[in-house]
């Protein structure tokens, strides 16, 4: 079992994803933003990170940004879920192999080999082709 964080403002997206994360056996904590996402993730260790790229306050880069610096998730896979164009997405979040973007609206089936990919359970894929103050919220356990 796993440990997997979702950073997203819509409880709608943490929800589905959390449904498919636990019936594969996994532990899902969520945030809402990146500044609580970031602090969730420096206490929960997770071993997945689920962030949306555009949040209020700051976008996904930042967040990863973030995340990179921080001793305990600077090696912790993450998925990017976006629905601006992948390209342009790719070029703001660098050369991260440890990273993969997903276009919204989500394909919960490659959502789900993605996440088994990252965690282990997969062939890694190729790292997409580059092309190339924090609001604060409230934490969500969905594990009530």
């Amino acid at each position: 079992m796993a440990k997997v964080l979702i950073i997203d403002d819509d409880t709608t997206i943490i929800e589905l994803l959390a449904v498919k994360l636990r019936a594969a056996g996994h532990k899902v904590v969520a945030a809402l933003d990146g500044m609580s996402g970031s602090m969730v993730a420096t206490n929960e260790r997770p071993d997945l990170i689920v962030l949306d790229y555009s949040m209020p306050a700051a976008n996904g880069a930042k967040v990863r940004e973030r995340l990179r610096g921080c001793t305990f998730t600077a090696t912790t896979p993450i998925i990017v879920l976006t629905a601006s164009p992948l390209a342009q997405v790719a070029s703001e979040m660098g050369d991260d192999p440890l990273l993969r973007l997903m276009q919204k609206p989500v394909n919960f089936t490659r959502f789900a080999a993605l996440a088994a990919e990252l965690l282990g359970g997969g062939m890694p894929s190729p790292p997409p082709a580059p092309v190339s103050d924090y609001a604060e919220s409230e934490i969500l356990d969905l594990d009530v």
